[in-house]
């Protein structure tokens, strides 16, 4: 497994491939294929030197391909440099399921948990709204399958419904500590923040963006499925109906952060921060869990977080330290 992975470490597994382009070497202007290839534990980047037309016109995105090489050190990273690579064969045993990245937990169970969640909301048109949702037969085929991030956090298949679930558990802990909040509206866009995301992503051997993704992105794609199951009940208030929508478009907090609108009330701020509070800590495990075996007491840098991590002070990375003296 990529996650596995140590300098010199010679490979022959089979991986999905992820990327594959024809470059050119600066120096010596020598044509190479750069690839990025992964499983279900990460993904790692490589390179072939032999047969790069004839390799760029075979392979496409989302092959399982066979791979052999050797994982060398370049530029503080990990990389494959690859002497093989070839489609995988109908005789070929490949384990589909170390190829596919997947979450703990049952999202079968977290759908279950849902449910629970609606059936704890008072309001009638709320109430009604979320299992019309919920109950849509491709709705839940899609929430079963869909992840909640590409690469940052959630991202494996059920990902979705388990950053869905974690965002309301943490908005109602929140809610418990503020008087003027209504719990219902709020648990109303916890659940519904970000059911764009079934049709932001396209799901297979990994994740990537759907056109429609990519093209209009998970919070205009979850205004109009909200907004269309809201038009077909009459009788649903208009105020209560801008509330919900405004917390669907303003969930992730700024304007910069591709949000239309930024949170202007209670509800909308504390939903804010629940979904940064729990898609922050998933991709904290993520990082974690992909460094913990190189035993270190600070991540690599975080781009995306604009930090390094400290891991020094937890349980299990001291344990494993105390287990190599």
């Amino acid at each position: 497994m990529i996650a596995e992975f140590k300098p010199g470490q010679a490979i022959e597994d089979f991986f999905v491939l992820r990327k594959a382009e024809c470059r050119k070497q600066a120096e010596k202007g020598e044509l190479y294929l750069s690839l990025e290839l992964g499983d279900a534990s990460g993904r790692i980047f490589g390179t072939l030197w032999k047969q790069v037309d004839e390799m760029l016109k075979l392979l496409k995105e989302g092959d399982i391909v066979k791979v052999k090489g050797q994982v060398i050190e370049w530029k503080g990273k990990l990389h494959l440099s690859v002497e093989k690579i070839r489609l995988a064969q109908v005789n070929d045993r490949v384990d589909s399921d170390s190829l596919i990245p997947a979450g703990t937990c049952d999202p079968q169970e977290n759908l279950d948990k849902i449910f629970q969640k609606i059936g704890t909301v008072e309001d009638e048109n709320l109430r009604s709204l979320l299992l019309s949702v919920y109950n849509d037969k491709t709705i839940r085929k899609a929430l079963l399958k869909a992840p909640a991030g590409k690469l940052w956090h959630h991202c494996y298949e059920g990902g979705l419904l388990e950053h869905t679930l974690g965002v309301c558990n943490f908005a109602e802990s929140i809610a418990m500590q503020v008087l003027k909040v209504d719990r219902q509206l709020l648990i109303a866009g916890a659940l519904l923040h970000d059911i764009g995301k079934i049709r932001e992503y396209k799901t297979g051997y990994f994740i990537d963006y759907s056109d429609e993704g990519r093209l209009l992105g998970h919070i205009s794609i979850g205004y109009h499925i909200v907004a269309g199951f809201i038009e077909r009940n009459k009788k649903f208030p208009e105020e209560l109906a801008n509330k919900v929508l405004h917390l669907i478009l303003s969930h992730q907090g700024e304007l910069e952060h591709g949000s239309p609108v930024v949170p202007m009330c209670r509800e909308s701020l504390i939903l804010y921060y629940a979904d940064e509070l729990d898609s922050k800590l998933n991709a904290f495990d993520r990082i974690y869990d992909k460094e913990k075996s190189q035993h270190k007491k600070w991540s690599s840098y975080v781009k995306l977080m604009d930090r390094f991590l400290y891991f020094g002070d937890d349980p299990n990375l001291n344990a494993m330290r105390g287990q190599e003296k």
